[in-house]
């Protein structure tokens, strides 16, 4: 798709000069302009124009279709460009970024799945300096994976969409490889964390970056973007499937780094496919930034311009709708309506939002990491701890998930159903797995109850994930979806010492009383959502 690297930076060259062509207002602001402009002198430029009525169809929308006083001007020329992706609907380029995202959430659960399947080999070739202490490398992954959606949830607002999307990759590509080299545990730690930080922001700017240039009608595929988290966790199993057990030491007594390279190479190779993601986004495609954060910015003109550039890449003849003059005439009818208050609706549901998400988060993330098999255990019910039999139940665990992921995206575009009312849905469902948990008294229900709860999982994050950012302006929207993340990544770490106390005993009834308050506390996501103002079906974003 892209000629030569040298391309990837003449964008920014190239855009500097569209923007002093632009007119009057050449810098995007829009703000200010002559009184002469008037509605007559901007009909007759619109009728004139290269992008104006001579290009419409007879399904076109027009400005008067689009614009609605009581919204702000920014909010306007952000309708305007979601009209434009709506009419332009998904070709090549869309569905790369599709593909590309998708990575990003595939590396997620990739890394994700990674540490709790070394660590037993971890643990045995760096025995003389943990003593079987294995904690801290996943408390460090957990910390990089905090700070990562933290920081790129803001970089994504403050230095663009698009130079975040390629950063988080290439810092987890990098320190990826550099894992298998890991000369004593504390390095690996330190590794573990870097590669945490990269990963940590995908899903935020993947999520912000594919619902901000797919066309309305076609946003439930944010939602499908969760089909490659269950594949994530089953090509990383696979993989140390693979390799694991062939170059495998069978005690700490035995292990050296020499007979005990599996650990080593499972990294090597999730590096590897990381190196390639990255790759595939930097050198082979090349990403236009976002039009809904250069409008954010002022940049009218560069917004304009990338529609082109769009329309270009999947070989549409169209010519694009709206030009400056549309943003002008808005600014002037606008100034007409100055004085009257509005609050955005994404204001209203922002604390509502919040709260739900920490509720829901703290949650789930019982089952990211030991406290749940303890738990079982507790419970009486028997571990194989035998290879084949661990890797068949992280398949069947998981592999249902792909199949809910299909079915909450399809079920979030269902008349009178809609995001909202599947997420109360799922939530409740899901809290009430836990319950499950509590009749689990062998291998077999617990595999079941996990596939059951993953599968509900699945369903719910899915829909959450699209959902989030799109009730959010561009100018935050990064930020939110960054601190929503956040929010996640905190409750991973701090779920399991909140729930120890509980069964410390690891007596059966402490096992149950946990349970029981896992399942109580998830049932407050439901109700949570059901008070959400409304919901997003059918909505342009701005």
């Amino acid at each position: 798709m892209k000629p030569s690297q040298a391309s990837r930076f003449a964008d920014s060259k190239d855009d500097e000069t569209v923007a002093k062509s632009g007119g009057v207002d050449g810098d995007g602001t829009g703000d200010t302009y002559a009184s002469s402009h008037s509605a007559d002198g901007w009909n007759a430029r619109r009728s004139s124009s290269h992008g104006g009525e001579a290009s419409r169809g007879p399904g076109d929308v027009t400005f008067d279709d689009i614009f609605d006083p009581t919204k702000t001007l920014r909010e306007n020329k952000s309708m305007m460009i979601s009209a434009e992706l709506d009419r332009m609907g998904m070709g090549k380029y869309q569905i790369c970024i599709w593909f590309l995202c998708g990575c990003g959430y595939f590396i997620d659960l990739l890394w994700a799945q990674a540490p709790g399947l070394i660590v037993t080999q971890v643990a045995y070739e760096f025995d003389d300096q943990i003593h079987g202490s294995t904690g801290p490398l996943q408390t460090a992954f957990s910390t990089g994976l905090t700070v990562g959606a933290f920081f790129f949830g803001f970089a994504v607002d403050v230095v663009g969409r698009r130079w975040s999307f390629y950063l988080t990759t290439f810092i987890a590509s990098v320190f990826g490889i550099a894992s298998g080299g890991a000369r004593n545990f504390d390095t690996l730690c330190v590794i573990a964390a870097f590669i945490g930080f990269g990963i940590g922001g995908n899903i935020p700017i993947d999520a912000t970056i594919t619902l901000e240039f797919l066309p309305t009608n076609r946003r439930f595929l944010v939602a499908a973007l969760s089909l490659f988290q269950p594949l994530g966790v089953l090509v990383c199993s696979g993989i140390s499937y693979g390799l694991i057990p062939k170059y495998a030491c069978e005690s700490a007594a035995t292990c050296t780094r020499k007979n005990n390279m599996g650990w080593r190479y499972t990294l090597y190779t999730l590096g590897c496919i990381t190196w390639l993601i990255f790759v595939a986004r930097f050198f082979i495609f090349t990403l236009r930034e976002s039009p809904q954060y250069l409008l954010a910015r002022g940049k009218d003109a560069k917004a304009l311009k990338i529609i082109q550039q769009i329309l270009r890449t999947n070989k549409s003849k169209m010519e694009p709708l709206f030009t400056q003059a549309d943003f002008r005439e808005a600014a002037r009818r606008i100034a007409e309506h100055q004085g009257r208050e509005r609050v955005s609706r994404w204001q209203t549901a922002k604390k509502s939002a919040r709260e739900m998400l920490g509720l829901f988060l703290n949650a789930k993330t019982l089952f990211r990491n030991k406290t749940m098999a303890r738990i079982l255990r507790a419970k009486g019910v028997e571990q194989d701890t035998s290879i084949e039999t661990t890797y068949r139940n992280y398949i069947l665990i998981y592999f249902p998930g792909i199949f809910a992921v299909a079915f909450g995206a399809a079920m979030i575009e269902v008349p009178k159903l809609g995001r909202q009312r599947a997420m109360v849905v799922s939530s409740a469902l899901m809290a009430s797995t836990f319950f499950l948990f509590t009749l689990a008294s062998s291998t077999a229900g617990y595999v079941a109850a996990s596939a059951t709860e993953y599968m509900l999982q699945s369903f719910f994050n899915a829909i959450l994930y699209a959902f989030v950012p799109e009730i959010y302006p561009s100018e935050v929207r990064g930020s939110a979806s960054g601190l929503a993340s956040t929010l996640g990544r905190i409750a991973s770490i701090a779920a399991p010492l909140a729930a120890d106390p509980l069964f410390k005993d690891q007596t059966e009834q402490q096992a149950r009383h946990a349970l029981y308050l896992a399942g109580s506390v998830t049932f407050l996501c439901p109700v949570a959502l059901a008070f959400l103002p409304y919901g997003t079906r059918g909505m342009r974003v701005y």
